[in-house]
């Protein structure tokens, strides 16, 4: 077996574009996720009654919408709690409103959806209109269409990155194949070269960790700029290392 400078260099060479490319794609998906979860616990669904509830009746209309699957979280909102909530956001817009007399606002319901609500939001606001008699039910649209996309963005890069890790997996078991069988036929050679390509590796995962520093300085000045900054985990760190370990490996031990 060969081990030379030319196979060494090409191996820290594709490890290096593993470790772009890789790094790249973990940072994207992470910060799609920590961008959907900021924009989900920023998001909620008001509805107003139109009619006020007694305690009991408010308790259990609160129930019915905590039982939709869909709901994450339920926060019922009196009529005085919301004069009080906007007292402390606009106190002269409330002494106007107590000059006309009785609280005219409306006991409301604030809620919250899972992950999966979002993009059935529709479908659950149908079945929420025939619970009670709502004034009015009021949430962002655009930012249920901004948490689908990042939900898509970040599925999309998910897949993509389950994609190269099944083809790395299947390039391992390859070339552990094509080494058996070099060992079949020539004795301890197949072991022996088992043993001496795991230089290849080495420098294939050395490539990975240069190209991952790499794009930590490229996206570090965004943690000044954002308060969403995510950095992938450590075990896909690890992962990205033994990706490209084995593409080091499979791709440069010769096999002569």
């Amino acid at each position: 077996m060969s081990v030379g400078p030319k196979r060494l260099f090409l191996a820290s060479l594709l490890g290096l574009s593993a470790g772009l490319g890789g790094e790249s794609l973990l940072f994207l998906e992470g910060q799609c996720g920590r961008i959907e979860t900021s924009l989900r616990d920023d998001f909620k669904v008001v509805l107003f009654l139109r009619n006020d509830l007694d305690e009991g009746k408010r308790k259990i209309l609160e129930e019915q919408l905590r039982a939709f699957p869909e709901v994450e979280d339920v926060r019922g909102v009196s009529k005085q709690e919301a004069l009080a909530n906007l007292k402390r956001a606009d106190p002269e817009l409330v002494d106007s409103i107590i000059l006309v007399g009785e609280n005219p606002l409306h006991s409301a319901y604030e809620v919250r959806l899972g992950e999966a609500g979002i993009g059935r939001l529709e479908d659950w606001l149908s079945r929420a209109q025939e619970l009670a008699d709502w004034a009015d039910i009021r949430y962002k649209p655009s930012e249920v269409e901004a948490i689908l996309r990042v939900q898509f963005y970040g599925r999309f890069l998910s897949l993509a990155l389950s994609a190269i890790a099944c083809l790395v997996a299947a390039m391992a078991l390859g070339g552990l194949w094509s080494t058996g069988r070099r060992g079949g036929r020539g004795g301890f050679k197949g072991r022996a070269e088992l043993a001496h390509s795991g230089l290849h590796a080495i420098m294939g995962a050395a490539g990975a960790a240069v190209g991952a520093c790499a794009v930590f300085l490229m996206v570090l000045p965004m943690r000044q700029l954002s308060s969403w900054w995510a950095w992938p985990s450590s075990s896909s760190q690890m992962g990205l290392a033994v990706c490209a370990a084995v593409i080091g490996w499979v791709l440069c031990v010769d096999g002569d």
